[in-house]
Order: structure tokens, then C-alpha cells, then sequence
């Protein structure tokens, strides 16, 4: 086996069977508790008879999935768990492969195997809450009676995670803003799973900080350019510069969307780079 050489795909194939062979355990156990905490989160925000908010709709659906990607994004940034150890950490960078090799692998496992189970877990666990609530509503008859016959929980599809535009007079699905949303996701989740190996122990919680740290830093540093720019800017506040651009998009929607396209860009290759520094 050439050890230098970048990719096999015989080489990555046997790493990543020993990875499962190794993980399947914990894998089925982590896919198991996702399953019944997700079906718990979804169903004590769905209305009930201790809950009468009557109506479940998209925009219940979206906070519900927000609040249930926080267990994704800590799946992602336990990648490289054997980092915690220095023993592990040896034996892990000993296996016959690339480092290109054992970065991909962890991506795949991560970031991408991951995100398919989380939205078919989600899928599932929203359609089983909801037969569970109606269910719960039912008498002895099958019927709905009271209040409990006004209530409205809608069947979940994954085309409510879209946003909505009423620009210019119309109501219409943009798909550009449903990608940069796809984006905000994506980047945030490259940034636990690449900033994660610059830590060793409590990787995953120096991580989340570190991610709390930086939206304070962007925000103190638009704070900087406000009192620069617009000397009027009065303490901690932003200046009010929210405009909108002739195609309906504003001006703090370009911003937000251009970081979540290039941040990526960074991150993968800064993750991947500091994994090679170990090796040496």
C-alpha cells in the first residue's frame, strides 16, 4: 500500500468499514436517542389539551427544526472524538491511510450521512407526533370534541422550511432564499465540525463558545463601523441602514447570504490543514 499516495478508493473503503465496525454501537445509539428526543421536542410544541395554541403550522415547523438542528450540530462537532486522547489521537493517525482520507471520512459520517438521517428522523418523528396528538384529542368514539375539533396541526413537508416573500404584491416561494438558508446551516455546521480539532478536551463545548464569540465579534464590529460611519450611533446600537434592493432582496439579506456561501470556503480547508499539523 502506497501510503503517500492523496486518495485510494480501496484505502478509504477499508477506513471507513473500520470506522463502522469500530462506532456501529454508538452510531445505532445516537441515531435511537435522536428518534425519541426528536419525537419528544416536536411533540410538547405541538398543542394539546394542556396546550391550546390551535394551530401548528409552518412557522411551528420551522422553530421546532431550528430548535432540533442544535442535536445535529452537536453530532457534527464530535467529529474526531479520538482528539480527546492522547493515546487515541496516535492511533488514529497511524491507520494506513491519507490525511485526506481521514478528514473525508469524518465529513461523510458527519456532516453528510448525518444531515440525510436527521431530516428523514425528523420526517418521521413529526408524522408520528401528530398522529400521537390527534390521537390524544380523540373520545372513545374518534371524534374531536370541544375545543379540541379547532384545533389544526398541519402534515409536515420540508417545502414549509421554505421563506416566503410577499414582494412585490405577490406571495411566492424564493428559492434563493430558501439555498441561503441551506448555507447559514451548512456553514455553521462546517464551523463546529473544523474549529472542533483545534481543541482537545471539551472540544465540543469550546467549540459551541467559540461560535458564540464570533456572532459577538461581528456584531461589535458592525457596532465600530456604525459609530465610524454615523457619529449620530449612540451606544451599543447599529446605525439603520436596511434598504431594499430593486430585485426585493435587503441589504442585511446579501450580507448574511455571502457569509453563509464563503465561510465554507475557509473553514473546510482550515479544518483540513490543522488536521495535517497532528499528523506531524
Amino acid at each position: 500500500m502506497n501510503s503517500n499516495k492523496f486518495f485510494s478508493f480501496s484505502r478509504f473503503y477499508l477506513l471507513m468499514r473500520n470506522d463502522i465496525l469500530l462506532n456501529h454501537k454508538k452510531y445505532l445509539l445516537t441515531i435511537a436517542g435522536a428518534f425519541v428526543l426528536g419525537f419528544i421536542i416536536i411533540y410538547m410544541q405541538m398543542p394539546s389539551k394542556t396546550r391550546p395554541n390551535f394551530v401548528f403550522d409552518a412557522s411551528n415547523y420551522v422553530t421546532t427544526f431550528m430548535m432540533c438542528l442544535l442535536g445535529l450540530g452537536a453530532f457534527v462537532g464530535s467529529a474526531f472524538s479520538e482528539f480527546s486522547n492522547k493515546v487515541k489521537t496516535s492511533n488514529y493517525l497511524l491507520l494506513p491511510a491519507s490525511n485526506f482520507e481521514k478528514f473525508l471520512s469524518q465529513f461523510l459520517i458527519r456532516a453528510i450521512v448525518g444531515t440525510i438521517l436527521f431530516l428523514v428522523i425528523f420526517w418521521i418523528d413529526s408524522h408520528l407526533a401528530r398522529i400521537a396528538i390527534l390521537s390524544h384529542l380523540r373520545n372513545s368514539a374518534g371524534q374531536l370534541i370541544g375545543l379540541e375539533k379547532f384545533y389544526i396541526i398541519k402534515q409536515f413537508h420540508y417545502s414549509m422550511l421554505l421563506i416566503v416573500s410577499t414582494y412585490p404584491a405577490v406571495t411566492y416561494w424564493r428559492m434563493f432564499d430558501g439555498i441561503g438558508m441551506i448555507m447559514v446551516f451548512f456553514s455553521t455546521g462546517m464551523f463546529m465540525f473544523s474549529i472542533k480539532i483545534f481543541f482537545r478536551k471539551l472540544g465540543l463545548i469550546k467549540t459551541a463558545i467559540s461560535l458564540v464569540a464570533v456572532m459577538y465579534l461581528l456584531a461589535v464590529i458592525m457596532i465600530v463601523l456604525s459609530h465610524l460611519f454615523y457619529p449620530e450611533t449612540i451606544g451599543f446600537k447599529t446605525a439603520d441602514t436596511y434598504y431594499l434592493l430593486s430585485n426585493g432582496y435587503s441589504n442585511n439579506n446579501i450580507f448574511i447570504y455571502s457569509i453563509a456561501y464563503l465561510a465554507p470556503l475557509f473553514l473546510i480547508p482550515l479544518g483540513y490543514f490543522k488536521f495535517k499539523e497532528k499528523q506531524l
